[in-house]
């Protein structure tokens, strides 16, 4: 289970996902070889369970201490295997500015792997080069370099990326990924019929694979886009079936549609359009995504990049699914950062000796951890940040009790004003110190310890100091003022106010055109709308050039009427292969409130839904947006449709 902390209304969480894992340098018995062997062994709950084990094994004599180095290393590890190694960036920097370090070549590819999966592409690249050109690293590690040397340079160079595969010698075991990377660069390249051939290769190598590599959902992935791409509907359903047999719904595809560029931003065309795949469970290496496809090359950074500030769009079930998407024409008020702070705390709160206790997937034991609680202020003191784990992990089973009693509610408000003072007492990072405070100001008001216009007032008083405190990172402060102002049953002179501020410091530092920017102004712009100021609302999309035609800065707010979308609709062919989806579309709705234009930004599952999506849009019916009361034709407008199975 990967560290990941979270902050929520309820206060802040450890949680985490699961993966699977190579095997890392080897670790003398007796010290963390209980980890290393769970580790080699692809069980990695029984890994968790044993580093658990060896944090509290390795307790150090005080809270000065610092580092632990094989804890370290063992963290860094489980994270790398268990899907979400961005987290771990500062820690992996850590590790491999040690040049004495047993194994370092093998840190410094785990540490592209988190680049990567944090968007940092070009750094990511330089990594993995640098494994992939050392003699003395290990052959797997030098193997899975060559792989994220090649997966990278193919968004640009997609013949590069594929001669630079000639050299690979791969086991049995990994032709199958060889070739699907290969089949992936020479598609990008225009070389179709080598890609097919390299694809029927990859297909035929996949059962020589271990289970834990996914292999035959992974080539099958890539082939369902290819057979979209031509359009073999039957070939392409086949192939879906295969991995996503009645695949649970997911709400991620909203955030991606989000996030996805802007057209004309590096370039990026309206009919331009990318394919990736995410993977459930991801070996150190690879990250959890990747590219499958793009219409040409030099398009697919930007599109990567905003699946990477999604780390909620995972496989719900499965191994691995595709996703297509498509630039939009305008800017979203609902545009996501990712401010990573379980990066932060992890680095900060090791370097302090303090490591994670992570979840196992069992009940919480309250009696056991109230009696770690109680030796560790024992032996460091109520204050030291050396209680900050427990005091993480019982609040987090507190949370996952529910709030059906006052008690419960009651506790978690203290519990999560303790882990705010002790993060504030041992100088935590002002990003962290801003989050825990604000989550516990929530809980007070779940337990009623404090009333709503209190909690308001706190809110706004701790949103002004963040924007005067450049200790602050504008991506948290983005992401509390846009949480802050999300809910409309918040007073409307509330929400302008935490807007205004906002926008001043992120203008300030950013400039007027930043997406962060543009999505404060146009929440701006439909609160002031709210207010029926359609005076303010032109000057603000003058101020900050936003399309006076976009239907987000129309006042009155267009609104959703109803569609015609109904169970009939379904395709059949959907039905019997028990395939369900999300569609996310963009269109414009004309004086009459129907939709028009449309274009798709997500496809998932790829291909399967758009005809049918296309062709239901003009059922879409909105109040139309006005100006002077005249109906007139907005852009721009997006709507989710959720392709659920009719019985």
């Amino acid at each position: 289970m990967t560290v990941k902390l979270r902050a929520t209304c309820t206060g802040i969480l450890i949680a985490g996902t699961c993966s699977i894992a190579l095997a890392a340098p080897p670790v003398p018995a007796g010290d963390g070889f209980a980890v290393e062997r769970a580790l080699m062994a692809h069980d990695y709950r029984r890994a968790e369970i044993e580093l658990n084990t060896l944090v509290q094994q390795r307790l150090p004599r005080t809270d000065k201490a610092g580092p632990d180095p094989l804890l370290d290393r063992l963290l860094a590890e489980v994270i790398s295997v268990n899907g979400s190694p961005a987290s771990a960036i500062t820690l992996l920097t850590r590790l491999t500015s040690d040049t004495k370090l047993r194994g370092l070549a093998h840190y410094h590819l785990l540490l592209a792997t988190a680049r990567e999966e944090a968007g940092q592409l070009k750094e990511a690249e330089q990594g993995y080069q640098m494994v992939r050109d050392n003699r003395d690293a290990p052959v797997g590690d030098r193997f899975s370099a060559v792989l994220g040397y090649a997966r990278l340079r193919m968004m640009d160079s997609p013949d590069e990326a594929a001669a630079s595969l000639q050299g690979a010698q791969p086991l049995p075991r990994q032709a199958w990924e060889v070739d699907l990377q290969r089949a992936r660069a020479e598609a990008l390249g225009g070389h179709d019929d080598a890609s097919r051939a390299s694809l029927g290769r990859a297909w035929a190598e996949a059962p020589l694979a271990g289970a834990e590599q996914a292999a035959a959902a992974r080539v099958a992935s890539d082939m369902l886009v290819a057979a979209g791409r031509t359009g073999e509907r039957e070939r392409l359903i086949a192939l879906l079936t295969v991995d996503r047999l009645n695949r649970g719904l997911s709400t991620g595809q909203d955030v991606l549609a989000a996030d996805v560029p802007v057209c004309g931003f590096s370039g990026v065309r309206p009919e331009d359009s990318v394919a990736v795949q995410f993977v459930r469970q991801a070996a150190p290496g690879r990250p959890r995504f990747s590219l499958v496809w793009a219409s040409r090359p030099g398009i697919a950074a930007p599109f990567l990049n905003a699946v990477a500030r999604d780390p909620d769009y995972k496989v719900q079930d499965g191994q691995a699914t595709a996703t297509v998407l498509k630039c939009r024409t305008a800017p979203a008020a609902d545009y996501q950062v990712k401010a990573n702070l379980d990066d932060q705390v992890l680095s900060w709160s090791t370097g302090r000796g303090a490591y994670p206790l992570l979840e196992t997937g069992d009940e919480t034991d309250a009696a056991s951890l109230a009696s770690a609680l109680a030796e560790r202020e024992r032996r460091y003191g109520s204050k030291s940040v050396m209680l900050l784990p427990v005091l993480l992990r019982i609040l987090s089973a507190t949370v996952a009790g529910g709030f059906g009693d006052q008690e419960a509610r009651t506790r978690a408000a203290a519990l999560s004003h303790r882990i705010a003072d002790t993060i504030a007492s041992n100088g935590g990072p002002p990003d962290l110190v801003l989050l825990s405070t604000i989550s516990a100001t929530s809980l007070d008001v779940a337990a009623q310890n404090k009333s709503v216009a209190a909690a308001q007032a706190d809110f706004q008083m701790l949103l002004e100091q963040a924007g005067k405190d450049n200790a602050v990172s504008l991506d948290t402060l983005y992401t509390l003022v846009s949480g802050a102002t999300a809910f409309s049953q918040a007073p409307s002179a509330l929400r302008t106010q935490l807007l205004d501020q906002a926008l001043a410091v992120v203008r300030a530092h950013s400039g007027s055109q930043d997406p962060r920017t543009l999505a404060l102004a146009l929440r701006l712009i439909g609160v002031r709308s709210e207010q029926g100021d359609a005076a303010a609302v032109s000057d603000l999309a003058r101020e900050y050039g936003l399309a006076p035609d976009m239907c987000s800065v129309a006042a009155p707010a267009v609104k959703f009427a109803s569609s015609n979308i109904t169970a009939d609709d379904y395709p059949p062919d959907l039905i019997q292969a028990l395939l369900q989806g999300r569609t996310v579309l963009e269109f414009s709705i004309d004086p009459t409130g129907v939709a028009r234009t449309p274009r798709i930004l997500v496809s998932d599952p790829p291909f399967a839904f758009d005809a049918v999506a296309v062709a239901k849009s003009p059922t879409l019916n909105y109040e139309p947006a006005k100006r002077g009361g005249a109906p007139y034709t907005c852009r721009a407008q997006t709507q989710a449709v959720r392709w659920q199975l009719p019985y």
